[in-house]
């Protein structure tokens, strides 16, 4: 099928509002280039369970293109158009299952050595419409709290390192009521701007206890059974012998979160999809707590751009051999807090470095604590960098002079 010849019949197997969405815009997709459709409808077909940000950046993205006309449109998209592609992607079923037309792309790419020329007309065209369609300014300053080292009491590893020439390091933290003061900032934020999605909680190991639904949890050990769900739906492809990565990917992107037992009448969908991306699309999310909760940051800033994000680190079990980790063989295998300290250390200057590519980011705040501990570093527009505080300062005293 061609892009010209789509109608709204098409559509009919699309989810409810990304149905509705693409016949919005039947007209423009039926004059785009073949190969650039696909990747349209990859985003489109996942609408009803994208955040709020996705779908404003869909939005933007289908208003530039609409506001083109015919022959700047046609410029625009040439070096899509000038893709050569094969007869199996041609035959594909890209308009049902535009992911693995994308995967398969790209292995085409590759081969074709056209992975230049494709990523050239890719940054031209997230040029153009970004400079057609700014990124809005968040409504609220954001702000990152990054919480590491649960559960240890000495450290020998030189913290934030990589984080203290844009900030200010405390040694000399009162550490006393320390996690409540972060609790209370990230809930007082929530309840300023209560904007579904735009208040996360992340946590590498068991969530306390918060009553405010605003904020969109999300933790390694509620997710426990999914987890073990997915480590099974692993196994039995590695176990078979008959299938290599190419099977488990494919298994892996087909999981439902119905199928690990996700669903519910009163739960998130857009939470729920969220969390099975998290588990199925990152590597060792599944096995490593530090990993999950790095990884869980990074793409909740990257989708749902939230204002502000509360991270807590916890420590993960000490590496095994892959087989019996995916196995789950040994659910009971000891932590290494000290290397989970410095995963964390490190997971915290990534989630700095994420927050930075985000609208707004001169006016952002950052905070890293070593939990229950002395140390602690904070980046903010108000604050001098590459500096050394030598008083004493409670976690709440930092927090309100980031502000």
């Amino acid at each position: 099928m061609q892009p010209s010849e789509l109608t709204k019949a098409s559509f009919a197997a699309y989810p409810s509002q990304a149905q509705a969405f693409a016949i919005a815009h039947l007209a423009l997709l039926q004059t785009l280039p073949a190969v650039f459709v696909p990747l349209l409808l990859r985003e489109v077909i996942a609408y009803d369970v994208r955040f709020p940000a996705e779908r404003r950046t869909l939005d933007d993205q289908f208003a530039y293109l609409e506001s083109l006309s015919r022959a700047e449109r046609d410029h625009l998209l040439a070096g899509f158009a000038a893709i050569s592609i094969s007869q199996e992607l041609s035959s594909a079923d890209w308009l049902h299952h535009p992911q693995q037309f994308s995967e398969t792309l790209t292995a085409h790419l590759w081969a074709t050595n056209q992975m230049d020329s494709f990523r050239t007309a890719a940054d031209q065209f997230a040029a153009a419409w970004r400079q057609a369609k700014p990124e809005a300014e968040p409504p609220l300053s954001r702000m990152s709290i990054v919480l590491i080292g649960k559960g240890s009491s000495t450290n020998t590893y030189p913290l934030f390192k990589k984080l203290r020439p844009y900030g200010i390091y405390f040694p000399n933290v009162d550490p006393a009521d320390g996690f409540t003061a972060v609790l209370n900032t990230v809930v007082a934020r929530a309840e300023k701007h209560p904007a579904p999605y735009d208040h996360w909680y992340v946590d590498g190991g068991t969530p306390a206890p918060i009553n405010n639904t605003l904020l969109s949890t999300i933790s390694y050990s509620d997710l426990a059974p999914v987890r073990a769900a997915i480590l099974r739906r692993m196994q039995s492809v590695i176990a078979s012998g008959k299938g290599g990565p190419e099977a488990l990917r494919t298994l892996l992107a087909e999981t439902r979160p119905e199928d690990i037992g996700m669903s519910g009448k009163d739960s998130d969908a857009v939470l729920n999809h969220f969390k099975l991306s998290i588990l199925t699309e990152g590597s060792g999310t599944q096995i490593f707590s530090t990993t999950f909760a790095q990884w869980s940051a990074r793409e909740a800033m990257r989708r749902a751009q939230p204002v502000t994000m509360l991270v807590r680190f916890a420590p993960r079990q000490r590496q095994l051999p892959m087989n019996e980790l995916l196995a789950n063989l040994h659910p009971s295998n000891e932590v290494d807090l000290e290397g989970s300290l410095m995963d964390a250390d490190m997971g915290a200057y990534y989630t700095w470095i994420n927050q930075q590519r985000l609208s707004g980011s001169e006016r952002a705040t950052f905070l890293a604590w070593f939990e229950g501990q002395n140390q602690a570093l904070a980046i903010g527009p108000s604050l001098p960098r590459g500096t050394t505080s030598p008083n004493s300062m409670t976690v709440a005293k930092i927090i309100a002079n980031m502000a």
